[in-house]
């Protein structure tokens, strides 16, 4: 997959236009600069499927940033006294998940928490995960709306995906921690067109959620690429996201390529990081060069020194191995889960 930006132009030239997204929130409130990535999903042979491991790499714009009077860990609410809310504004009918609020100050900078009601009288923000431990009031926070097939891709398709059945359209297959859920939009047969799951060709799933972590695998049988154009705003300060047992599908969050030496997913730390060993014991990172996984671990013992490895090389420092903009990774887990706690790329804008 290749991947082309208008961010990193902006930071060394100016040379693109950016928006400023207005923050609807007190006087003091910033604005993330916004930019746009080109995700290239790589072409098939006709007869043969191409997978591409993507990601968004931009957010969408803040609707709202402030600070919470009250913000206690290991609860589901927020309170911000400043807040001139209206019922339900950031989450849908009954309890549905449009938005999610991120945690932009403290120790837990970087974690993301659904907003599953809004509340005008007491300005409460309801969330669906018990806030991090470190989240203390005086907080400042983001809201964001979240992504979806539709906000990505088109309501109607507009990107140009191949459009079919569930078996001759292009698929977009999104980890949900155990298998894959798998996408594609509909052009015939019974129950209308648009936006459906293989689990359902009657429901509509334009609305499907993409989170800022969450990993594309676009699976695409035709003999041409499709290149599709995100618009959205650079995500600021550091990111924090959920590393499970096993297997994590996610995406690089960022608005900048990341090295394995930058990527802070190493601490030294077993608790916070990745395990260093040997290419047998350590924890791994695979990434997809286009026909298959090249892995990578942080060796800690025998020859050759220490630091980033690829398992074809115990003597080659691959520190400088990057994760591309837009790009996801497969991180394979063997400990207890984590939270990957991600610097700001680019580091300066």
């Amino acid at each position: 997959m290749n991947i082309t930006h208008g961010l990193k132009k902006f930071a060394l030239t100016a040379s693109i236009a950016l928006l400023v997204a207005p923050a609807f929130a007190q006087t003091t409130a910033t604005t993330d600069p916004v930019g746009y990535v080109t995700m290239t999903i790589a072409a098939g042979t006709g007869s043969t499927a191409n997978y591409s491991f993507d990601g968004l790499a931009l957010t969408r714009t803040v609707a709202y940033q402030g600070a919470a009077e009250t913000a206690t860990a290991a609860t589901t609410s927020l309170v911000d006294n400043e807040a001139t809310w209206t019922d339900n504004l950031y989450n849908g009918a009954a309890s549905a998940i449009t938005h999610y609020v991120e945690i932009t100050s403290g120790t837990s900078a970087g974690t993301t928490y659904d907003i599953i009601a809004t509340t005008a009288a007491t300005k409460t923000l309801t969330l669906a995960q018990p806030l991090a431990s470190g989240v203390t009031a005086g907080a400042t926070f983001k809201i964001r709306q979240h992504w979806t097939i539709a906000s990505v891709f088109g309501a109607a398709n507009e990107a140009g995906l191949t459009g079919g059945t569930s078996s001759t359209a292009d698929q977009i297959l999104i980890h949900n921690g155990v298998g894959f859920d798998t996408y594609y939009y509909k052009t015939t047969g019974p129950n209308g067109v648009g936006w459906r799951s293989t689990a359902s060709t009657a429901t509509d799933r334009s609305g499907q959620l993409i989170y800022p972590d969450d990993a594309l695998v676009v699976k695409r049988t035709a003999a041409t690429a499709v290149n599709v154009v995100i618009m959205g705003s650079v995500k600021l300060g550091q990111s924090s996201y959920p590393i499970a047992t096993g297997n994590t599908f996610i995406a690089n969050p960022c608005a900048a390529p990341m090295t394995l030496a930058s990527c802070g997913i190493y601490t030294g730390n077993s608790a916070t990081g990745l395990l260093g060993g040997t290419s047998g014991t350590a924890d791994k990172i695979l990434l997809w060069n286009g026909t298959a996984y090249n892995t990578y671990y942080y060796k800690t013992t025998g020859p050759n020194g220490v630091g980033w490895r690829s398992t074809a090389s115990t003597a080659t420092d691959a520190s400088t191995i990057q994760i591309p903009v837009g790009v996801a990774s497969v991180i394979v887990r063997g400990g207890a889960a984590f939270n990957w706690v991600i610097p700001q790329h680019p580091a300066s804008l």
